[in-house]
């Protein structure tokens, strides 16, 4: 009889480059590179967040989730967003995404006065027969 095990993608940084973190600017959003959980049919995908605060924060970080049919036109408004808490520094978080053909992550401060860091990772998940 075979057996369904849960099979990981290698982890790829989507926010920041080479383990490092891009700097928010005002309340300007930035975003991830595209997330294909389409052409190699994942399941879902594990997010990794790590916000890096200004010392004395006043702004918080928001983040967000869109999705995309195609990986270029995404939506409009996120699917769901949650915002980071400025009392946890440095702060990582975790969340799962599924059954998403694409979707990328926004990072967005909730006010002007600082420039936090932030960077992100993925690691996608189908399952297989062994």
């Amino acid at each position: 009889m075979a057996t369904i095990k849960k099979s990981w993608a290698s982890l790829s940084q989507i926010i920041g480059t080479s383990d490092g973190y891009i700097t928010l600017s005002g309340t300007t959003e930035s975003y991830s590179s595209d997330v294909d959980m389409e052409t190699n049919g994942y399941e879902g995908a594990h997010v990794t967040i790590e916000i890096n605060y200004d010392a004395s924060p006043t702004d918080e970080v928001k983040i967000k989730l869109y999705g995309s049919l195609d990986g270029s036109n995404y939506d409009d408004t996120p699917a769901w967003e949650m915002q980071a808490d400025k009392s946890v520094d440095p702060q990582q978080l975790s969340f799962i995404v599924k059954d998403l053909a694409h979707f990328r992550i926004g990072a967005q401060q909730t006010g002007s006065t600082n420039s936090h860091d932030v960077r992100a990772y993925v690691q996608c998940w189908n399952y297989q027969s062994v």
